[in-house]
Order: C-alpha cells, then sequence, then structure tokens
C-alpha cells in the first residue's frame, strides 16, 4: 500500500541545500515529485551527491518537495552513503517556476532506471507509464481515450477543476478491459492528479498523488485563471507521443477526470 511521505520529510530534505539557496523564495524553486517505482528495493535513500535528500524510501513512496532551482546529482543508495550507490547517479536540472517527476522506475525490459518529466504547472492530470509493463490503453467511459501507451509515455492533460471523468482504468493495448480500475476521478481546485504506473507485471500498480498548481493562490487573487505551461517528457525518457493530442480532446467529449485512487491489478 502507497505510504505518502510526510510534510515533515519534506521539509527535512532541504536541511541538505546551502542555507543560502534554502532562503529562495517561491519564484527561485522548484515543485519536484519524487518516485520509488522500483519493485524489491526497500529502504533506500534518495542522494543530491554526497547528502541523504529522502530517506527510508519503499516501493510505491512518493514526496514532494520544493528545491532551489539548478542542477544536481542524484543517485539512490541502499543506505544512506554515496558508497552503496544501487542507481545514477544521474545530473536532473530543475528550473525556477517549474514542476517535475521524477522516478526510479523500471524500463521496458524490467532493468531500473531514472526518468524526469516536466509536469504541467495547470489543474488538470498528468499520467506516466514507468512500468516494466506491455503497452497499455487509458480507459475512460468504457472506451479507449489514448492506446498503445508505452513505458516512458506520459499524458499531460489540463482539465478546469470540478471536471469528471468516469470509470478511468488501464487496459491492454488494443482492448477495453480494465486490469487496473481507477474510478471516476474528479480536477480539484487548484491542483493537479499526478498518476504513476510502476513496478513489473507481477507488482504493477497505479499510484496517485495530488500537487498545487504553482502560483495558483497568486492568480486567484488578481482573478485570473491558471494558464497551462507547455511541455512534454523531459529528462531521461523523452518523446511525446501522437496520442496526447487526442488525450487533450477528452474534455471537450463531456467525460468527466480523478478522485485521488490507489488500484491494482487483481492477481
Amino acid at each position: 500500500m502507497k505510504k505518502t511521505l510526510t510534510a515533515a520529510l519534506a521539509a527535512a530534505a532541504l536541511a541538505v541545500i546551502p542555507a543560502s539557496a534554502a532562503l529562495a523564495d517561491a519564484h527561485e524553486t522548484a515543485q519536484v515529485t519524487v518516485v520509488h517505482g522500483v519493485p524489491g528495493l526497500d529502504g533506500v535513500s534518495v542522494l543530491a551527491g554526497d547528502d541523504a535528500l529522502l530517506s527510508g524510501l519503499d516501493f510505491g513512496d512518493i514526496a514532494t518537495i520544493s528545491v532551489p532551482a539548478g542542477t544536481y546529482d542524484i543517485a539512490v543508495s541502499g543506505s544512506d552513503s554515496p558508497d552503496d550507490i544501487a542507481l545514477g547517479p544521474v545530473s536532473l536540472t530543475f528550473d525556477a517556476g517549474m514542476s517535475y517527476a521524477v522516478t526510479a522506475n523500471l524500463d521496458a525490459e524490467g532493468n531500473a532506471t531514472a526518468s524526469q518529466f516536466t509536469v504541467n504547472n495547470a489543474e488538470g492530470i498528468s499520467v506516466f507509464h514507468t512500468a516494466a509493463f506491455p503497452d497499455v490503453a487509458i480507459i475512460a467511459g468504457g472506451e479507449a481515450a489514448a492506446d498503445d501507451v508505452a513505458n516512458g509515455d506520459d499524458l499531460q492533460l489540463d482539465l478546469d477543476a470540478g471536471t469528471t471523468l468516469s470509470d478511468v482504468g488501464v487496459a491492454a493495448a488494443g482492448t477495453t478491459e480494465v486490469l487496473i480500475p481507477l474510478g471516476d476521478v474528479t480536477i480539484p481546485e487548484g491542483q493537479r492528479i499526478l498518476a504513476f504506473a510502476i513496478g513489473d507485471e507481477d507488482t504493477i500498480t497505479v499510484e496517485t498523488e495530488v500537487i498545487d498548481v504553482l502560483g495558483a493562490e497568486e492568480a486567484e487573487e488578481d482573478t485570473e485563471a491558471p494558464t497551462s505551461v507547455d511541455s512534454g517528457t523531459g529528462g531521461l525518457n523523452t518523446g511525446l507521443p501522437m496520442w496526447v493530442a487526442a488525450l487533450m480532446a477528452i474534455g471537450a467529449l463531456g467525460l468527466a477526470v480523478p478522485a485521488v485512487a490507489t488500484a491494482r491489478r487483481n492477481s
């Protein structure tokens, strides 16, 4: 079962950032959602250089933190030591005012890898296929909203708060029989839902995180609607497929998107 790391742990992570950088305001930081998606590798730490940024992560854990903009050497360690590296290090850059997802996950062949994605800064939903699992179809309202979604692909769907997608789920590519049901999903105000498919054929699960839209409160005060930041897949896994454009039409079809849900495939 997914365990979302506490705000206290996220705040503690900032202790490894130099004090001068930690004093940066929201306009000089990036929002980063970290996902542990490698089954069988529990109790790991995420290192920034030689320092432990997050510790004690198990498969399925998610933490969202704010970090000063910049480039970091990120690695996954079996302990808090840089001498016990299980994955990485990789050099990741975070720009100020942007939102990112960083996953330790399995590639299509089942090898551990790291992926970085840019997340649209708008109300809506982002879906990430980061599981060692064949291509899938995204189902909504009993129909395939997108098909042939492969490992490393991401979907960025901007929708107004209150929009609801009915009977959302994941099916094998070319089919509509839902293997991982998410149910009806509703977009919350001023927030974005992130859904990550992680694991392998034996452990596949969809874990979710709800993040704040950066600047949403300021925009509300200025009576301006939040705007979308165009983005696709960033970092180590790149390439935005054509099905993303098709998915963007879901809102126009009157289908409704996610109440936070965690679902696992029935074994």
